[in-house]
């Protein structure tokens, strides 16, 4: 019997939450709503408080960083919803490419297995609690100020936000964000990076079987040999299929992500040059650091998943195939040639995500905020 997706220790953390949230898996519409229609309320009374700052630079940079990573979880949220079913497909996919090495009973595939398991759990454990403290945090700063404000500058057109009952009445209502945001918001990072290493470990794995392919072939006739070549092949052809499904579920929202986030260090850094407030100081180099992680398990997961398919090739070569039949031989050769090109998650289906590509984002960010800040100074 299958295994069921939130029960896969990969996979369990995140999905069993955006089960109870109706993101994935179960379709109750009204809980869906719920968590989703509060967040969009306040996401454009936040962009009404953005028109209104327009003149105080700090106010409105710093305030912009929070409009926008609201907006950025919804349309996270909103995306896997309209995709629900390729997402559930994927995960499917995933279960059971990991129940079939579990039952193989290969100690090293285990292994390897094991290790990713325990590394994308401790991820999924870090980025939500990251997340609700960064967010507890925030909710928090407006208690330290003389003046009142909300923890996300809010507004209404007309209306005076800060007088009460109203003021009281929008600070409680943002009480529940670091459940809610933290739980739209990190869960997507802690999937890519679990489809990510499952890969990588999938790939791991399908070396070491190349590697191992001719050990004690004087035991082996020449049809057993080569219908294992044959297997593993097969093997690295459904790999290839769900990394491109997995290209094809996140391409264009790295893309977004990747303009948003450059926009919005590059804001930040220039923030974090004109506030004279150190408490303001602190909570940018915090929420930068917050968004250059992001980044970082993005592009490090991904150049991974790279990285690992071009040793598949190294491996296949290293085994003793100079033993083998012509037929062996040949059909060998065939795939080495086509585990050359790699297989890649790509930025909007146009640069693949590398460690470069992430380099340049930084340095990108950086050229802005020199320029942006020369131009304020001049």
């Amino acid at each position: 019997m299958p295994t069921p997706i939130e029960d896969n220790p990969l996979l369990s953390i995140n999905v069993k939450l955006w089960k109870f949230l109706s993101v994935l898996l179960v379709r109750d519409w009204s809980r869906c709503v719920a968590l989703v229609a509060p967040v969009c309320l306040m996401n454009a009374m936040q962009f009404v408080y953005l028109y209104q700052q327009w003149g105080d630079l700090a106010t409105f940079i710093l305030n912009t960083f929070f409009a926008v990573s609201i907006f950025n979880a919804l349309l996270r949220t909103c995306f896997v919803i309209r995709n629900r079913d390729k997402f559930e497909a994927l995960m499917q996919e995933l279960v059971t490419l990991y129940d079939n090495i579990q039952a193989t009973g290969d100690e090293h595939a285990k292994s390897v297995l094991a290790e990713a398991t325990r590394s994308t759990r401790n991820i999924s454990i870090f980025n939500l609690a990251a997340s609700f403290s960064d967010i507890i945090v925030a909710m928090g700063y407006p208690l330290f100020r003389d003046q009142r404000i909300h923890p996300f500058g809010v507004a209404l057109p007309g209306i005076d936000v800060t007088r009460s009952p109203l003021y009281e009445i929008l600070y409680v209502a943002q009480l529940p964000s670091p459940f809610t945001l933290s739980s739209m918001y990190m869960p997507y990072v802690s999937l890519f990076a679990s489809f990510a290493m499952f890969g990588k470990a999938a790939l791991q794995i399908l070396q070491n079987n190349l590697r191992n392919l001719c050990e004690n072939m004087q035991h082996k006739s020449e049809p057993e040999l080569f219908d294992t070549l044959r297997a593993n092949i097969a093997y690295h052809a459904r790999i290839a299929k769900y990394v491109n499904d997995f290209n094809e579920l996140v391409t264009y929202m790295v893309l977004v992500e990747f303009l948003l986030f450059s926009c919005v260090i590059c804001s930040l850094l220039f923030c974090i040059n004109i506030t004279n407030s150190a408490a303001e100081k602190m909570s940018i180099v915090m929420y930068i650091g917050t968004m250059l992680y992001v980044l970082f398990t993005y592009y490090w997961q991904a150049n991974g998943i790279l990285e690992m398919s071009l040793l598949v090739s190294d491996a296949a070569y290293e085994m003793q195939w100079y033993n083998c039949s012509q037929r062996f031989k040949r059909t060998l050769l065939i795939f080495i040639t086509r585990t050359q090109r790699p297989l890649q998650i790509r930025v909007g289906k146009m640069s693949p995500m590398t460690m470069e590509v992430f380099q340049s984002l930084l340095n990108t960010s950086y050229s802005y905020f020199t320029l942006l800040y020369n131009l304020y100074n001049d």
